[in-house]
């Protein structure tokens, strides 16, 4: 099979450091060798998160562990900001587990208003706002802040979907006043996919339902602080574990820390900078326009009339080994999205990608004379 350079939104290319732990002898997972390993990664995802609350790695994809947050928080009143493909998201998994639900609604890199949201927070009384931190479908950065704030002073819970946020741009749980966020290994993190990470507030954990009261058991966040107690000394998790992941992602946490999270972070925005402006050199308008509001971990951008993004992709893919994205729902035909996180978020790789759409659209307007 071809080694093509992943520039996508997830999954990202990753560090061969990284990949090497993929050659580890098993391990069974649980016992003294193994819990060792596994507590580590815990100490070194608070960290990341920048939390002194509970964490949690759930063998799943990212919207399992949205999914566990809603199902183990149960029939709470909440509200869903949505600006993009993995809002809509949040809401089709929150309206499973919800009692009411309102959906505040924005196009594609709108950004959300603290007023606006707080006058909904007047009309009724809700327990839980959640938000999307970085919509890779569109590009587009929400900013946090505010809503935190807003929450204290309504007493609602606030849940960030961090999913390709967390290692990429700078978050401090605790700090933000976050209660419940989310993330997943193979994007900013740098690891492989098949691992979600919930971080818990003491504030949002004394909120959750009682476990036996809880609709699920896999996905409920009390039967897995349960296993952690109960069974602590040799199998502190409800499940069988996936032990080459956990090797893979603590090697990744590990380089991450070693980085620095403030360095990270300047490298995602550093390189999200560098690509636009070669973009914006070559005539492709971004999708967000406003500067500020634009994700260092993900780009959106069109094409000029005539280039078909499905075209600019095929062309990438067979003639550079470069794979990146296109739109999903109502944009798939619109835009083309590069990622830059975690080992991609590099000049290299980036600078590579504008060649190669440089050299799509002087092979399609040469087939076009």
């Amino acid at each position: 099979m071809r080694n093509y350079q992943l520039s996508l939104p997830g999954p990202c290319d990753v560090d061969p450091k990284v990949l090497q732990e993929l050659v580890r002898p098993n391990l069974p997972h649980y016992g003294d060798l193994w819990v060792d390993t596994y507590r580590g990664v815990l100490e070194k995802l608070q960290k990341t998160y920048r939390t002194r609350g509970r964490v949690f790695v759930l063998p799943s994809s990212g919207s399992g562990a949205i999914d566990a947050v809603f199902c183990s928080l149960g029939a709470k009143k909440t509200i869903i900001l949505n600006n993009g493909n993995f809002g809509a998201r949040l809401a089709e998994i929150a309206r499973h587990h919800a009692g009411k639900l309102t959906v505040i609604e924005k196009g594609a890199g709108e950004a959300f208003q603290v007023e606006q949201v707080e006058d909904e927070l007047k009309k009724s009384k809700y327990d839980l706002l959640a938000m999307v931190h970085g919509e890779t479908s569109t590009g587009m950065l929400n900013h946090l802040e505010g809503f935190a704030d807003l929450c204290r002073r309504h007493d609602v819970l606030f849940f960030v979907d961090a999913v390709s946020t967390l290692g990429g741009v700078p978050l401090e749980m605790d700090q933000a006043g976050i209660d419940f966020c989310v993330s997943a290994s193979q994007k900013a993190l740098g690891g492989l996919p098949g691992l979600a990470t919930v971080a818990a507030s003491e504030r949002g954990w004394r909120r959750l339902e009682p476990e036996g009261e809880i609709k699920g058991w896999y996905l409920n966040l009390r039967t897995w602080e349960r296993f952690a107690t109960e069974w602590g000394d040799w199998h502190p998790y409800p499940v069988t574990l996936p032990v080459h992941l956990f090797f893979v992602f603590e090697k990744a946490l590990e380089l991450l820390l070693e980085e620095g999270l403030e360095a990270r972070w300047l490298r995602h925005e550093e390189v999200r900078k560098a690509l636009q402006e070669k973009l914006l050199g070559l005539d492709i308008p971004l999708l967000i326009d406003i500067e500020n509001n634009r994700l260092a971990t993900t780009t959106a951008a069109t094409l000029p009339p005539g280039f078909s993004s499905a075209a600019v992709l095929r062309h990438l893919r067979e003639n550079h080994g470069i794979l990146i994205a296109g739109g999903v729902g109502p944009l798939r035909e619109r835009i083309f999205r590069i990622g830059h996180m975690g080992f991609s978020a590099q000049h290299c790789s980036v600078n590579r990608v504008a060649a190669a759409i440089r050299d799509y659209l002087q092979a399609a307007a040469k087939a076009n004379e």
